[in-house]
């Protein structure tokens, strides 16, 4: 089984078997994922303290624990190019510890909010998504594997959830005067100035 239960749905694709819980895909049990964890932006914010002024804001909003983790995984990619991997590491005990002996919503949190946000930024970076590995830990080590498999060959987060899903992301035959190209995610970034739009676009990507 895997960590977010993929292998519900899709078997022989994802062999890796992170944890034994409760067969969650990438949306489901929404009603326990988008509760605030206030007490985990707490624990983040005790950490990284230039977070606390967004992580009061996102969880005012009613943010879930995935998004916060999110904020997070961008934040750590934005430190490692600035050289400050001592404050990179305790981010990813945090991920561990949350898939090792965390909710179902945390482990979700963990691996889809942290960890693929992580791979996900990192690839539009000049450091890369690899030099991170070595902050993994067992639990975290697993789950990033099983993310590299469930994002091969797929460019963005809409192929993803095609996939697991069934749906395409093509418009149907008849509608021929909707098929243009569709801009990479580099084509994007090189495009796109507003910085929240920016960054928006690297969470939810890959290169």
């Amino acid at each position: 089984m895997s960590v977010c239960g993929y292998k519900q749905k899709y078997p022989t694709r994802l062999p890796i078997s992170v944890h034994p819980f409760t067969q969650t895909r990438r949306f489901a049990h929404l009603s326990a994922i988008l509760l605030p964890m206030t007490e985990l932006a707490e624990k983040i914010a005790q950490s990284y303290p230039l977070l606390a002024g967004e992580f009061s804001r996102l969880t005012e909003e009613g943010a879930s624990d995935s998004q916060l983790m999110e904020e997070l995984g961008s934040h750590v990619v934005d430190l490692f190019e600035k050289g400050r991997t001592d404050d990179v590491r305790p981010a990813f005990n945090l991920a561990e510890r949350l898939l090792a002996t965390g909710t179902d919503a945390e482990r979700h949190a963990a691996m889809v909010g942290f960890l693929e946000t992580v791979q996900n930024v990192a690839s539009h970076r000049e450091c890369g998504a690899a030099v991170f590995e070595e902050f993994l830990g067992a639990w975290s080590r697993k789950a990033w594997a099983e993310l590299n498999q469930i994002w091969q060959g797929k460019t963005s987060l809409a192929e993803v959830v095609a996939a697991e899903t069934g749906a395409s992301v093509r418009p149907p035959r008849w509608q021929f005067w909707k098929r243009r190209k569709r801009m990479s995610a580099r084509e994007m970034l090189e495009t796109v100035e507003n910085p929240d739009l920016r960054k928006l676009i690297e969470k939810i990507t890959r290169e």
